[in-house]
């Protein structure tokens, strides 16, 4: 992707076969699906999981190939596509209707539309600016703001580069007031004139244009971002266990195989609680109102928890999503929020498919032994921040 731009068929066809994989593993069923791939694709703090969107990222590597074309002159290239492709004149003035260059060259030329307002021209000896067609002027480009008539008026040829204007003209009075505006800042960037290379620069980090191509900061730019979900902090952070936060946030988005989603799918499955048997089978009801959960949910909860213990997971949410807490405290109530969502629907499918039902202490004792191992690895790993999780959660415990 960093060379090419990839067929949109292709990409798609790459699309299914990573979302076949996420959601069922060597088995590639793509219909087990559980949350759109768009979706997954986004930032985990705007509610996804953090994979890049491939069409996306492409777009940024073709953009990137234009940075090059635009400011790399060095490189060996870019001295071919202006010398066999170009000849000479500026990228922004090439036609797509011809036959020079080859497939992939003519999708370049189509990013041009989007680059424009990534790019930005410092001028020095003007040598390599395009008068008409780069953005070197406080008005921005100057073919957009003129157009084909600007350029008859004001006598400036359409491949002339800015210091070609400066050359053998002086400043003239146009009935037209934006044509005054160009002679102006013509006139302007002349008297500041200097005898050093112009400067390419491409848009960053809060719309300041820099001399680097950040493609972090382009990506950001150029897709279309999404409100960021308060939560995400409740399930992803440092330390958390893979298989945890997925459930977890297969949990948050109501994507679990309740009974209640169960009973919409087919009408003839049965929707209540295996576990208490007196409810429908919700994902607000299992975690953690069902009368055998809020048994297991208060034995790891109520210690660490204290005045703010709840069993409505709304509720739950904003506390595990809190920062203000202390980092100790703050990683055993997410971790133990995510261990006993993890339990739970664990012993939730094994009754479904008719294992053997283990009791509410059993699982209290799985999810300590949990708790208990990571915070060992988190030792061993040599992270000292977490040195007091150990008599915390004894604390909590006793």
């Amino acid at each position: 992707m960093a060379a090419f731009r990839l067929p949109r068929e292709c990409i798609r066809e790459i699309d299914k076969v990573c979302s076949a994989f996420l959601w069922s593993g060597a088995e590639m069923s793509s219909k087990k699906a559980k949350i759109a791939w768009g979706n997954v694709c986004k930032p985990k703090t705007e509610g996804g999981l953090g994979l890049r969107n491939l069409q996306e990222a492409n777009n940024v590597c073709c953009l990137k190939l234009v940075w090059r074309i635009i400011s790399n002159r060095s490189s060996l290239w870019v001295q071919w596509v202006d010398m066999y492709l170009l000849r000479g004149k500026s990228l922004w003035t090439a036609t797509q209707r011809t036959n020079v260059g080859s497939w992939i060259w003519k999708k370049i030329l189509k990013y041009r539309d989007l680059a424009k307002s990534f790019c930005k021209i410092e001028v020095g000896n003007g040598t390599t600016t395009s008068f008409w067609f780069d953005n070197w002027s406080t008005l921005g480009r100057l073919f957009d703001v003129a157009g084909e008539r600007g350029i008859i008026d004001l006598g400036i040829s359409k491949h002339s580069t800015v210091a070609d204007a400066w050359a053998g003209r002086r400043q003239r009075r146009h009935r037209v007031a934006i044509l005054n505006e160009i002679e102006e800042s013509l006139d302007s960037q002349r008297r500041n004139r200097k005898e050093t290379n112009d400067i390419a620069k491409w848009k960053g980090k809060g719309d300041t244009f820099q001399t680097k191509f950040s493609t972090k900061n382009t990506w950001n730019n150029i897709r279309l971002s999404s409100p960021k979900v308060p939560w995400h902090k409740g399930a992803w952070f440092a330390h958390a266990t893979p298989k945890l936060s997925f459930c977890t946030w297969l949990a948050i988005h109501n994507r679990l195989s309740t009974g209640d989603r169960m009973m919409k799918w087919n009408g003839s499955a049965s929707g209540n609680c295996v576990l208490c048997r007196n409810n429908i089978e919700t994902r607000d009801h299992l975690f953690f109102s069902c009368s055998y959960t809020s048994t297991i949910w208060a034995a790891i909860a109520k210690g660490l928890w204290r005045a703010r213990y709840t069993t409505d997971w709304s509720q739950i949410l904003v506390c595990v999503s809190d920062q203000s807490q202390d980092r100790v405290e703050s990683f055993l109530i997410r971790y133990g929020f995510q261990a006993t969502i993890y339990t739970v629907w664990r012993e939730r499918n094994g009754r479904r498919h008719g294992e053997t039902p283990n009791t509410a202490a059993t699982l209290i004792g799985w999810i300590d032994k949990q708790v208990r191992n990571q915070i060992t690895t988190i030792r061993h790993s040599g992270d000292r921040r977490y040195d007091m999780a150990f008599q915390t959660w004894l604390q909590a415990r006793a």
